[in-house]
């Protein structure tokens, strides 16, 4: 399992160019209805997961540079002197949820984020639960607990089950997509014990990068279960 035998398609209203991520391809639509962005993971051509991002992480615009080349800039406020990166709404939401620590998110605050994120993915869970009777819902661990947070809130609401499958086993971090290797493919453990295979998954995450991280995971959920599955993310990193 190599990094060039993926490919992901990414389409939305409002998309980078020039990204430093060989395998993701950004496409167009300005018909959308919504900024949500629709995501397919290929491997070797074979479509095997597809999911949704509420939006990208930062706000950015498409210029030229002197040469009339198009690159993507991350658009900046200005702050006591300093100039900040501007976050999306969602994207404004999951940092504060995810970095935030001294002092923390208030709970309060944290609970009325999580639930405005729900409130986006809920729509697409009903689409799929008519789709898919043996519908489960997971999670990629993170130190944030949001995935967790989230799949636990949809599967209430949705009166399905959720399956704590996914570890991750080292500390291996893959921040740069084009120099992954195989040790670096295998950064999850997914315990599929007592997991019948007419499952379909679907799995939450919290902030989308490198999709390295989704790739494995999604291809490995694949490779047991050998049907398409599903994934929600709030929000993906706009350069990589």
């Amino acid at each position: 399992m190599f990094i060039k035998d993926f490919k992901i398609t990414i389409t939305a209203k409002k998309v980078p160019v020039n990204i430093n991520n060989e395998i993701i391809e950004y496409i167009q639509d300005i018909s959308l209805p919504n900024t949500h962005l629709q995501c397919k993971i290929f491997f070797k051509e074979n479509l095997i997961a597809q999911g949704i991002v509420i939006d990208f992480y930062k706000e950015f615009e498409i210029i030229k540079d002197f040469n009339n080349n198009l690159f993507t800039h991350i658009l900046t406020f200005n702050y006591n002197g300093k100039n900040y990166q501007s976050f999306t709404k969602f994207g404004q939401k999951i940092y504060e949820m995810k970095y935030l620590n001294n002092p923390p998110i208030e709970d309060i605050k944290r609970e009325q984020y999580l639930n405005e994120i729900i409130f986006h993915f809920n729509g697409y869970l009903a689409y799929l639960k008519k789709r898919h009777s043996n519908l489960k819902i997971t999670f990629i661990p993170s130190k944030s607990n949001i995935p967790e947070d989230l799949s636990d809130k949809l599967a209430v609401i949705n009166y399905l089950s959720t399956k704590e499958i996914i570890k991750k086993k080292d500390s291996i971090e893959s921040k740069n997509i084009t120099k992954l290797s195989a040790h670096q493919f295998n950064k999850y453990f997914i315990n599929l014990t007592n997991i019948n295979t007419n499952n379909t998954f679907l799995v939450i995450d919290d902030v989308i990068g490198t999709t390295a991280s989704l790739c494995e995971v999604m291809y490995k959920l694949y490779n047991f279960n050998k049907r398409i599955n599903y994934f929600f993310v709030p929000v993906k990193d706009v350069k990589r």
